[in-house]
């Protein structure tokens, strides 16, 4: 069941980018984040915690959090810095 989760979220991902490298969207200015329009998809997406139940993605939050980053890049021009994400994992001190 997780690999079919993974599976339909990366599927989701790479439809969302395929459609960013092909769509023109009248002119809308692209970003590294792709158009306003991709980004507000994204963010209705990942910040409605209905889709929970059936992606992780949406459950951790993370996927909320930057989508709302990338609204505003795509929409506003502001650009914020990439955080840096840490596990302890990585880190070895669990």
């Amino acid at each position: 069941m997780k690999s079919i989760k993974s599976t339909l979220v990366l599927g989701l991902m790479l439809a969302l980018v395929g459609g960013v490298a092909v769509a023109d969207h009248h002119g809308e200015k692209k970003t590294r984040v792709g158009t306003c329009e991709d980004a507000k998809k994204q963010q209705d997406y990942f910040c409605d915690m209905k889709n929970a139940a059936s992606d992780s993605m949406v459950a951790l939050g993370t996927a909320c959090r930057n989508a709302k980053i990338n609204v505003k890049e795509a929409c506003e021009g502001v650009v914020e810095k990439d955080e840096t994400y840490k596990s302890c994992k990585m880190e070895q001190k669990c």
